[in-house]
């Protein structure tokens, strides 16, 4: 029996007696099934990827540290190329919807395509995605779970043969499930999804939102064994002086974002402009620079999640910290630039929050700054790099509150990243969801 006959034997009758029992809910119900259906669905495919990238990497990134200096470098340069290569192929010649980083794809669907999305787009997303994290690229898993849970959300609405008005809202409630579950931020992920994706926050699509925003974090707790960011510390501020620093910090985190969306805004284009240069080798060639980068900061292979994680808990990463800022950036852009598959948003987290503890340190070494304050300028620096990145101040704000769970911190957040955005529009930069 071929796969046809078999969708239409057994898939079908059923994918239409949920369609008529949708279409016979009313508004509000509807609203309700729809968002608890995406969310759960967009909840098991962020499992499915957390297992598949760490599959990845255990067949490769994990054999290297019982290799000499030798064929541990060899591996650093070889397995960021590999990975990038075969995720490239796969879309190539699958589904060439799935290239990018997950969240302009379905920024674009929503507003050019009427939020239609190939359910196959999830499929290819997902395995070339993991190939490409788990092989060491620098690169977020937020974006492939995003356009995951969006391509999921569409897929359904177009089997129940939804409106159009309905099919864009049940989109924009699997990316935000996707965020949702990346990071376990509900809320950040709402007013992501309201800011970034619809640019509306009275738009109808809320209800729907928040549902499969939390429908999605719940299905993911149950499976996923892996926490999502948490800090550990208390956040704090002094007075006045503090609140400058704090300023002065969004300031400076403002160029990094600019930075980081030109350099890969600029890699992108080339890349797709080079005729002379082979599709395949692309990748490859993205691979080996992160591969390069990262015999001299291994930190920046990967989502970085684990050094985010250690600045924002207030750790002092030494006098590299800086560099690793700027590594990010560049090994950031060679991936996702040359072809390979996943998120810009968890860099950006990654970006901010070192370019934060390197704030830190030069307070400290140039003040006598307390090195209590580096979790908090972290966490700042992190906020302030999304707003520059994403023109999303609102989101940024919500997402530091979430991820700190400190009020404290609240007035700091909110200034440096007003500083960040009013210094990242007079640049005129072009946000890294409309590249």
């Amino acid at each position: 029996m071929d796969k046809s006959s078999a969708y239409k034997r057994y898939l079908e009758p059923l994918v239409q007696d949920v369609s008529n029992f949708v279409l016979n809910l009313t508004t509000h119900q509807q609203l309700i099934f729809s968002g608890v259906l995406v969310g759960g669905m967009a909840g098991l495919a962020a499992f499915l990827f957390e297992e598949l990238t760490d599959l990845a990497a255990s067949v490769s990134l994990d054999h290297l540290q019982h290799l000499n200096w030798m064929w541990r470098s060899a591996g650093l340069i070889f397995f960021p190329a590999f990975g990038a290569f075969l995720a490239a192929r796969l879309i190539h010649f699958l589904c060439q919807e799935a290239h990018g980083h997950g969240v302009n794809e379905v920024y674009k669907a929503i507003k050019e395509e009427d939020g239609r999305i190939r359910g196959r787009v999830a499929v290819v997303k997902l395995l070339s995605s993991a190939l490409t994290i788990g092989f060491g690229g620098s690169a977020g898993p937020e974006g492939p779970v995003i356009q995951i849970g969006a391509s999921v959300g569409s897929w359904i609405g177009q089997k129940f043969d939804v409106s159009t008005h309905n099919l864009k809202m049940l989109a924009a409630s699997g990316a935000a499930a996707g965020l949702a579950v990346s990071f376990g931020v509900p809320l950040a992920a709402v007013f992501f999804t309201m800011e970034v994706l619809l640019k509306d926050f009275a738009n109808e699509s809320f209800p729907a939102v928040v549902i499969a925003s939390v429908s999605g974090v719940v299905t993911a707790s149950v499976f996923m064994t892996n926490a999502p960011v948490r800090p550990a510390l208390f956040y704090s501020w002094h007075g006045p002086l503090d609140l400058i620093m704090y300023a002065l910090l969004g300031l400076a985190c403002a160029p990094f974002g600019v930075l980081y969306m030109r350099c890969l805004n600029s890699v992108e284009h080339f890349m797709e402009s080079d005729r002379r240069m082979p599709e395949w080798f692309k990748p490859a060639l993205g691979g080996i620079i992160v591969g390069i980068i990262a015999l001299f900061l291994p930190r920046i292979m990967g989502t970085g999640r684990d050094t985010i994680n250690a600045a924002l808990q207030g750790q002092m990463l030494g006098w590299r910290t800086g560099a690793l800022t700027l590594g990010k950036i560049v090994a950031t852009s060679a991936t996702l630039g040359s072809g390979g598959s996943g998120g810009a948003f968890t860099p950006a987290l990654f970006i901010g929050a070192t370019a934060g503890s390197a704030w830190a340190l030069l307070l400290h070494s140039w003040l006598g700054a307390s090195t209590t304050l580096a979790g908090g300028f972290a966490i700042v620096g992190m906020a302030a790099v999304v707003t520059s990145s994403y023109q999303a101040p609102v989101t940024a704000i919500v997402l530091a509150l979430e991820m700190s769970r400190d009020y404290n911190i609240l007035m700091p957040v909110m200034l440096a990243c007003v500083v960040a955005h009013l210094t990242t529009r007079a640049h005129k930069a072009t946000p890294v969801i409309e590249q």
